[in-house]
């Protein structure tokens, strides 16, 4: 039976002039998806942006110079009283990016974090969560080369995120949900603001060392969620660009003077590459495998590779 999908851009919708070309044809036509953007106030959020101008829900939120008071909101909203939560910044080192305070983190993490609840919150305040049976969440910077698998292919029962990218932990550039997983994959921000102590607590027994990031701990949420052995894997069949003037909180990326762009983060277009070239089916569809036996053959071609042992 076909599946509803709703694609959301999150954060920010940008480098569409690069992009919008494939993930249209890549992403929105080959799901018959529709298209939701929960993204920071912008002067470019409008109709000259083809996402702005193709998206059927548009949820905006403040680009706060704290996205801590973001935080606070929330909290506010949620359970009605703030606390100092900030101690968790004590948990170092670049998860929480974002939120100013003592011992402050680099990086954006913190504001990925923040976006994915206000998702949340349009979602069910505006009744769409039932309304869709499938829910894409991705970036609006990457080049599609590869088509999304059909997302009936993908059992709603699992969480399904691209192979790579790992850092620690698991990918938050892209993940596909169900209704049986959209709350507990996008509740990241709750244990923070519920119960800081106790998650201090846990998240130092996980690993006492300073290394905290966005991937570590969407793979700590998951696994404190029980949904560890609920993870699916995919594989790349995108990679992150910008544009010269696209402004970026994190990675510049390289400039690669062939394509005309800076590729955000190079070994995601390795990745693709080698989907594109041994796990794609002649008609272009990635081919799916079970899941102990994709993380073998993606792990030993992105090996034999970089050892240049593979064209």
């Amino acid at each position: 039976m076909k599946q509803k999908t709703l694609v959301v851009i999150l954060a920010q919708a940008r480098a569409d002039k690069l992009t919008w070309a494939s993930f249209k044809k890549n992403v929105l036509d080959e799901l018959e998806a529709d298209l939701a953007l929960c993204i920071g106030e912008s002067p470019n959020n409008n109709s000259s942006n083809f996402y702005w101008a193709h998206a059927k829900y548009k949820w905006i939120v403040p680009e706060y110079e704290d996205f801590g008071e973001g935080f606070d909101q929330i909290q506010l909203e949620r359970y009605g009283y703030v606390t100092d939560w900030r101690e968790i910044l004590k948990i170092q080192n670049q998860w929480l990016g974002g939120i100013k305070g003592k011992g402050e983190h680099p990086g954006s993490a913190g504001i990925l974090i923040y976006f994915r609840a206000k998702l949340y919150d349009f979602l069910v305040k505006e009744n769409i969560s039932d309304q869709y049976d499938r829910f894409i969440v991705t970036r609006s910077d990457f080049i599609w080369d590869i088509p999304h698998p059909k997302v009936e292919r993908l059992n709603p029962n699992f969480v399904w995120i691209p192979y790579g990218e790992f850092h620690g932990g698991v990918t938050d550039r892209h993940v596909v949900l169900s209704k049986h997983n959209l709350g507990a994959y996008l509740s990241l921000i709750d244990p923070i603001l519920k119960d800081t102590a106790d998650l201090m607590k846990r998240m130092m027994a996980y690993n006492p060392k300073p290394i905290w990031n966005l991937e570590r701990y969407i793979s700590f949420h998951l696994k404190s969620q029980k949904f560890t052995s609920k993870i699916r894997f995919m594989p790349y069949m995108m990679y992150s660009v910008r544009e010269e003037s696209t402004q970026t909180r994190w990675s510049r990326g390289v400039y690669e003077p062939n394509l005309g762009y800076y590729l955000k983060y190079p070994m995601e277009k390795v990745r693709t590459a080698l989907t594109k070239k041994f796990l794609t089916s002649k008609s272009g569809k990635v081919i799916l495998l079970n899941n102990w036996l994709m993380q073998k053959i993606l792990r030993v071609l992105f090996s034999l590779k970089i050892r240049n042992l593979i064209p």
